[in-house]
């Protein structure tokens, strides 16, 4: 939920993402992706993007809530910090939604699962940006990955 995907299919989800904000009785966080410099995405992929501090930010619709952000620069947003978060906390449930579900939500319930993590997908709070095809795509993998029943339409 960052401005650097800013695009009308992410625009698309904002409502649902807020709702799932106000409707959900647990923690919430947002994950920033940041790609460093001489990383695999700028050396292998040539995909310089998420450098500058305009991409990395924050979408303004999320801002006001106040939640922690981690961040992360890798495909999942599992890395230590995070998971060292979520044991802490003793987190039952990982609920998950974003952007680009055929890369890093994909990527995070796999983690999450290998973690013995019990993963969630909000389905209607995701989305890809390289297509719809893609999204649906990844969102039937993840219900073979985790599970039919820990994908929901809504929260």
């Amino acid at each position: 939920m960052q401005e650097g995907f800013r695009c009308a299919l992410l625009e698309q989800i904002i409502p649902n993402v807020k709702q799932l904000i106000e409707k959900f009785n647990g923690k919430i966080i947002f994950s920033c992706f940041e790609n460093q410099k001489r990383s695999m995405f700028e050396t292998s992929l040539k995909w310089k993007s998420f450098q500058s501090k305009k991409e990395k930010l924050l979408l303004d619709e999320f801002k006001k809530y106040g939640f922690p952000l981690y961040w992360h620069n890798s495909y999942t947003v599992l890395n230590k910090e995070l998971l060292d978060y979520i044991n802490e906390n003793k987190f039952s449930n990982i609920y998950l939604s974003g952007i680009y579900t055929d890369v890093c939500i994909v990527n995070t319930a796999m983690d999450g699962f290998d973690s013995s993590l019990k993963m969630k997908v909000v389905a209607d709070c995701c989305t890809s940006l390289h297509s719809e095809k893609h999204y649906e795509m990844a969102m039937d993998s993840i219900r073979h990955i985790i599970g039919k029943n820990n994908v929901k339409l809504h929260f």
